[in-house]
């Protein structure tokens, strides 16, 4: 069994060795991923009033941490689920309990400074960052101007003063992620940000082609599982069609399909039955 991964092990990772990292979304995923051996994992919970992304609720996310119990492992909790520091702190510790290494804390820097000081790793999020993505313009990338890139800088200084463990950085310019990445101390996760951070980072839905929508131009398609899904429906439709056939047509139940019973046994059967009222 390989080693667990903790967070000495990412600090001394940093700079020496580049590690890959996935979001998978259910157990199948997950025991994938350990069967390949990505070092780290990341997954997310679905949110208190919606799921657009299908992520799995809680108990789904302890099959997959048990299905690979060896990666560095974090959950994304939307701050729904966590907005007070109480809250945060109570579903940080369950998650630790159960085995993750890591809560991803967006851009929440007092949220990461106080879980830091409980002991609690926490990943931080720059560039484009989904939730917050108003702010920057939607769904672009962010970093494209000499300002914008130095308070990208700015909030991973932030982040690192905060005690986070970690840094997500989405869709920077690769050349500004690569440098920021050399200059801070967080082991910091490229997502559509170029091959210069300590981690590449996408989404397994996005490699299996399962994503709604279209697929984000950081990320390679390397399966259509969802035409395998509809190939798989019409397989479906047509087993149990021919079941339905079958058995109108008496060729379902066969021999096999049925139990039988001694003649002599029957015949007593079917006496005292004829007795009864």
């Amino acid at each position: 069994m390989r080693k667990k991964i903790t967070v000495k092990d990412l600090q001394n990772f940093k700079g020496k060795k580049k590690l890959v990292c996935i979001l998978v979304k259910n157990e199948e995923e997950a025991l994938a991923a350990d069967k390949v051996g990505f070092e780290m994992l990341a997954t997310g919970i679905a949110g208190e009033y919606k799921n657009d992304d299908d992520h799995p609720n809680f108990s789904q996310l302890v099959k997959m941490r048990e299905a690979a119990p060896t990666a560095f492992m974090h959950c994304g909790a939307p701050d729904s689920l966590i907005p007070t520091l109480d809250e945060a702190k109570k579903f940080s510790f369950k998650i630790l309990e159960h085995g993750f290494d890591m809560l991803y804390c967006n851009t929440r820097y007092d949220l990461i400074n106080n879980l830091y000081k409980e002991g609690i790793p926490c990943l931080g999020h720059v560039g484009l960052v989904p939730p917050k993505r108003t702010w920057t313009g939607g769904f672009v990338a962010v970093g494209k101007t000499s300002s914008e890139a130095m308070m990208i800088y700015d909030q991973c200084l932030k982040i690192e003063e905060a005690g986070g463990v970690a840094i997500e950085m989405e869709c920077v310019p690769y050349k500004i992620a690569e440098a920021i990445s050399k200059k801070v101390k967080p082991t910091v996760m490229s997502m559509g940000s170029g091959p210069g951070c300590d981690v590449e980072y996408v989404f397994g839905c996005d490699i299996l082609g399962t994503t709604k929508g279209r697929i984000p131009r950081h990320a390679k398609k390397y399966r259509d599982f969802q035409q395998e899904f509809a190939r798989l429906q019409i397989e479906r439709e047509n087993a149990f069609k021919e079941f339905y056939d079958d058995v109108h047509s008496g060729i379902f139940p066969e021999k096999k399909n049925i139990v039988e019973i001694e003649e002599n046994e029957l015949d007593i059967f079917l006496n005292n039955l004829e007795k009864r009222n």
